[in-house]
């Protein structure tokens, strides 16, 4: 329950064992594959998605710590994905790379732009580098644009290279999940009006297209639709389900976004489908997320549902959320026990890690692989960014420290540096290569550095003065 004890899990237990096998020196980036004693395996494809999602996680792990080798390792990485997987005749993020660096899929498919763009968001957030910041723009323009059905409305699955339409399924990472994982932190990052209302829109449509109207599922994610948002149902052994994941995901995209508007729809909305997954998915006898679950009565776990590493992770991260939104202790002790769960069963006690998926009962399912083409770093080392961010700031009322490595242009620059949503949360301090910093904005979340650097920023958070407003 301390924030302290989940940075320690990040810095102390996974980053290392990331640092130490995660990385390819003949690429330049990571591997694809690793099994569970951390051995390279074939395929030595490479996808720039999951290459980004690295850069999550060793930009977190700066940001928690202010150790320049995990910066370093993003850096490079990041200088990889400019020079190889951005298309610089059309725009765009190739789908997946030879090991030598070229397209081997030059199609644009939506989950893969999204994740290519969501390290390099945290990235960016880190540093303030202009270039960078350049291509995610870019990149969010040809989702608006070229991903668009002006017809039935909505956003495509898939382009073709040059940006003309492959696949016109929708589903949730072009609407929610887009949300979710990516705009909202950009959001943070830039204060851009056109990226939230950007976000506004993708949920509106979620809300207006993919929710089901008898039970409240949110639809997308296993179940997918068409161009006409005609849907096709996820069956397994006759009995149509839905992805617990899927509901997680929404809600959480939901409550965070009533932080950034101040819109209570988006938060009645989020507990509403909090609460229903919560029923439905969780085991509250051995604190495990289940899934999938059933979408008709009596809406549990399939048999053989099983528990998967990042919707444990999601499920945890709701309930800190809620808790913080609705100060109901219940929450948070729904909180405890799904980590206790996590930390039980999910950790690989013998070579490290995190394992990627679990029976209801907590026994190894699957091989233990660390690394896979949607396996990575990413969500393990976002769950101990968050746990630290959320339990101090919104549960247990401390500070969190976070490190930047910030460049000023001619005249400065400004770069805000709240990784949370609440505007209640200001800046407390601010120190510039070690020395006392005074020109940031507490409120507004912002500091200006100087021309030139980059220069060691530590910011401190505090929480808020009162408690959140309750709905």
């Amino acid at each position: 329950m301390q924030g302290a004890f989940w940075r320690s899990q990040a810095l102390d237990e996974l980053m290392p064992l990331w640092y130490a096998h995660g990385r390819d020196p003949v690429s330049g980036v990571f591997y694809t594959c690793l099994g569970r004693d951390w051995q390279p395996q074939p395929p030595y494809d490479l996808y720039p998605a999951m290459i980004s999602r690295h850069v999550f996680s060793f930009s977190a792990a700066f940001l928690m710590s202010g150790d320049t080798r995990y910066l370093e390792v993003a850096t490079a990485a990041v200088r990889y994905l400019l020079e190889h997987a951005w298309d610089e005749e059309y725009g765009g993020w190739f789908d997946q790379l030879t090991p030598a660096g070229e397209p081997l899929q030059d199609t644009k498919t939506v989950a893969y732009q999204l994740y290519t763009d969501v390290g390099l968001t945290l990235y960016w957030m880190t540093t303030g580098d202009p270039e960078v910041l350049s291509h995610l723009r870019r990149s969010l323009q040809i989702r608006r644009t070229r991903g668009l059905d002006s017809r039935y409305g909505g956003y495509y699955q898939a382009l073709n290279r040059d940006l003309s339409v492959r696949d016109t399924g929708k589903n949730k990472h072009a609407h929610y999940g887009y949300v979710g994982s990516l705009l909202l932190n950009l959001y943070l990052g830039t204060h851009d009006a056109q990226v939230l209302a950007y976000a506004r829109e993708l949920t509106d449509l979620t809300l207006d297209r993919m929710v089901d109207p008898e039970y409240g599922w949110v639809y997308g994610f296993s179940s997918t639709f068409d161009r006409r948002w005609q849907r096709t149902p996820s069956l397994l052994k006759g009995t149509e389900t839905v992805s617990s994941g899927a509901q997680l995901t929404a809600a959480l995209s939901w409550v965070r976004l009533y932080h950034q508007t101040g819109s209570r729809l988006y938060l009645r909305r989020a507990k509403a489908l909090g609460d229903r997954v919560g029923r439905a998915a969780w085991d509250p006898a051995t604190g495990a997320w289940l899934d999938p679950i059933r979408v008709g009565p009596p809406h549990g776990p399939v048999d053989g549902a099983a528990v998967s590493w990042w919707i444990q992770i999601y499920g945890a991260f709701l309930q800190l959320q809620m808790y913080h939104v609705t100060g109901d202790s219940t929450y948070l002790e729904r909180f405890e026990r799904s980590e206790r769960f996590f930390l039980d069963h999910m950790i690989d006690r013998e070579h490290g890690g995190v394992f990627s998926g679990v029976s209801a009962a907590g026994e190894l399912v699957g091989d233990g692989a660390k690394a896979a083409p949607w396996r990575t770093s990413y969500h393990e080392i976002e769950h101990d960014l968050l746990n630290y961010l959320y339990l101090n700031l919104y549960v247990n009322r401390q500070p969190a420290v976070l490190h930047f490595a910030l460049r000023g242009g001619e005249a400065g620059a400004r770069h805000y540096v709240s990784l949370v949503d609440d505007p209640a949360v200001k800046i407390a301090s601010v120190t510039l290569d070690g020395q006392p910093w005074t020109r940031f904005s507490a409120d507004e979340r912002s500091v200006t550095v100087p021309p030139g650097g980059p220069f060691a920023v530590q910011v401190t958070l505090a929480p808020a003065p009162t408690p959140a407003i309750r709905p």
